[in-house]
This record gives C-alpha cells, structure tokens and sequence, in this order.
C-alpha cells in the first residue's frame, strides 16, 4: 500500500495499491489509515497526522448526531402534543399541553448540554464518550402558574383575609384583580414576589407563607 503527498503542500492526496506512476511523494505503509485527509509527510519523510483536524470533525459529527437524536425525540412527541390539546378541549383528565412542552424543553436542554460536552472534548476519545441521554438535571422548574394554581397556593382562610381586606384597601384590591384575570402568574415577577410579601408584612398570611407561596412547584 501506497500513500500519495502532494509535493508542494506535502498534504496526503491518496492512497494505491501495486504500481504508481504519477506525480508526488510515494511512501509505502504497511496498512491504510482510517482517514488520509489528516495525513502529512514531514521534512524528515515522517507521516504526521493532525490530531486538531481529526478532533474538529469527531467533533461535528457528534453534534450533528446529537442533534438528529434530539430531533427524533421532539418529533416523537407532536402527537402527544395534539393528544393533551384534544383532552383539555374536552376537559378530560391526563397529561397536560404544559406538561409534554416541559417534555421538549428538557430535550432540548439535554442536546445544548452534550454539545457542550463535545466542544469542551480534548480528544477524539472524550468526543466519542459522550453520549445523549435527557437527565433531570436538563427538566426545567416551571415559573409560570395559571391563575387558578396561583389562587390555590392560598388557604381559604389567607384567600378570606386578603379578600375582606381589600374592600378597605385601594392598592390591595387592583392586585388582587391583577391576580384573578391574568392568564398567567410568573412567581419570579418582581410584582409577584413584592405584592406576595406585601401579604405577610401586612399580616394576611402567616410568616414564612410568602417564601412558600413563590417556591416553584416540583416537576413530576
């Protein structure tokens, strides 16, 4: 077997078996690389191979699987998608549109993270050790709450107070309307988190309720 270099760039050109009559440097080896492309021929006559080359497209290779494996698993869950939709039209009991969307997210999470992994490799090894797989640590934490599960992180007792309240209180009233027609309460929202611990400054909710209010629900 013989290798094939380039005499000005010294690059590997191709590769022959028996009888070469063509132009360029002609050293013989005993088997043919897996990849010719990241060959040289040194000054010395010594065969080089550019490990950063080979690193550069283990590394977009990998990605680009990672990628088709994550797009696999979104697909995969359009139906489920059009399945939750159909159930909350009919208002049926089961898996939730937010649900499957929380689903995807982590999906996509999971891709940014091995990509991540990939690009952080040192070698063509540690390239390849990286495998796509959705972890809990790529499931995000829900911020956003419909109105009615904000409302229902309230006792009746605190709902009773802040109502009652609010007949005497102008601010605490529009809040409280805010809360009651919004489409969706973001506990990080700084008028969120001010208008919650507003309550437990004023006493209508127990100390402590404020930080428990504003926890993010556990994913499930």
């Amino acid at each position: 077997m013989k290798l094939i270099f380039d005499e000005a760039t010294r690059a590997c050109i191709g590769a022959v078996e028996g009888p070469w009559h063509g132009g360029g440097l002609v050293v013989e080896v005993d088997a043919l690389p897996d990849d010719l492309s990241i060959l040289s021929l040194s000054d010395e006559g010594e065969i080089v191979a550019d490990e950063t080359v080979a690193l550069a497209r283990a590394k977009t290779a990998r990605i680009a699987e990672i990628k088709r494996q994550a797009a696999g698993l979104i697909a995969a869950l359009q139906w489920r998608i059009e399945r939750a939709e159909e159930r909350d039209r009919l208002g049926l009991p089961g898996e939730t549109v937010e649900e499957v969307f929380l689903e995807r997210e982590a999906i996509r999470r999971a891709s940014n993270r091995c990509e991540a992994e990939v690009e952080a490799a040192l070698d063509v090894q540690a390239v390849q050790a990286v495998q796509f797989a959705v972890t809990e640590a790529d499931r995000a934490i829900p911020q956003r709450l419909t109105r009615l599960e904000f409302l229902r992180r309230f006792t009746d007792e605190e709902m009773q107070s802040i109502v009652a309240a609010a007949d005497t209180s102008p601010a605490l009233k529009a809040a409280l309307l805010k809360w009651q027609t919004a489409e969706g309460i973001v506990l990080t929202d700084p008028a969120t988190v001010a208008g919650v611990q507003a309550l437990e400054i004023a006493g209508l909710i127990a100390p402590g309720r404020a930080e428990a209010i504003l926890t993010p629900p556990n994913p499930t």
